[in-house]
C-alpha cells in the first residue's frame, strides 16, 4: 500500500500518518477533509493542490514521508 491508493479514513485513523499530515499541513485540519473518507489520499491531494490551498512540494513531501512510515 502507498500514499496515492490509501483512503483518507485510513490516513487519519493511523496516528502516525495523521501526524504527519498535521505536522506539515496544519491548515488541511480547518478544511473537512474526514467528510471524504472513502477517497484515495491521491484524489485529495491533486484536488486540494489544484485548488492552490496546499503547495505542490508541501504534498509531495507529505506522500514521501507517508510512503516511509508504510
Amino acid at each position: 500500500m502507498d500514499f496515492r491508493s490509501l483512503s483518507v479514513k485510513e490516513c487519519f485513523d493511523n496516528p502516525k500518518t495523521a501526524n504527519i499530515v498535521k505536522e506539515l499541513a496544519p491548515n488541511l485540519m480547518k478544511y473537512p477533509i474526514k467528510l471524504f473518507n472513502k477517497k484515495s489520499c491521491g484524489e485529495i491531494f491533486d484536488l486540494v493542490v489544484s485548488k492552490k490551498i496546499l503547495p505542490k512540494d508541501v504534498a509531495e513531501k507529505i506522500e514521501t514521508e507517508i510512503n516511509k512510515v508504510l
